[in-house]
């Protein structure tokens, strides 16, 4: 019963591309349910305790909506949006805090959001895809294990950034790392999708 990851070597190619964007998306994640009512009170000064929970709930909430409306199509074609979504939406909700506007830093959580929403597709979605049948239960347990840590591990490290560096700088060094990793799996995504497309034309040659 023991939970073993792995990753088939023939699989690497695919999945390199894959792992940036769940760090990001649950990096993420795990900035918000950390740190975000602590940003709402201290850097945007909106005290009502309720409003931590409204900070967390637009960024799952949307996610969820964003599952719900895009269940159906293709992992391998929510992969760039989906990265592009999430640097976007996290730096427009640093702009937001930065310069104390709430109402931007709540747009940019909506839009991160329904990235992190179409992330978890896009990754999940293909490790099941390129997944065989009795590979599927030690990838999956892999892509737990990347989910988790990056939930928990950067989040842990905020708090400990916030005591040392305080609540502004540490959180726009989160940010700042997040929006790099979903830009680096964006790029990574479009080089795959160029290489995949130069290999077709040159195999139906």
């Amino acid at each position: 019963m023991r939970p073993r990851g792995a990753l088939p070597d023939y699989l690497r190619a695919d999945i390199v591309p894959v792992v940036p964007a769940m760090i990001a998306g649950w990096g993420l994640a795990g900035m918000y349910l950390s740190l975000g009512p602590s940003v709402a009170a201290g850097l945007l000064e909106l005290h009502n305790r309720l409003i931590g929970g409204v900070v967390v709930m637009l960024l799952a909430g949307t996610g969820a909506i964003a599952i719900a409306l895009l269940r159906s199509r293709p992992a391998p074609s929510l992969l760039a949006p989906s990265s592009a979504l999430l640097g976007l939406g996290t730096l427009v909700s640093l702009a937001g805090t930065t310069w104390n506007l709430a109402w931007l830093a709540a747009v940019g959580t909506v839009v991160a959001g329904f990235g992190f929403g179409s992330s978890v597709l896009a990754t999940f979605g293909t490790f099941a895809r390129l997944a065989r049948p009795h590979e599927r239960s030690a990838i999956f347990a892999l892509a737990n294990i990347i989910g988790y840590l990056e939930n928990s591990v950067p989040a842990v490290l905020g708090g400990i950034a916030v005591t040392t560096l305080g609540l502004t700088t540490a959180t726009k060094i989160y940010a700042l790392a997040i929006a790099v990793l979903t830009f680096t799996a964006l790029v990574l995504r479009l080089n795959q999708t160029r290489t995949q497309r130069r290999t077709g034309v040159t195999s139906s040659r």
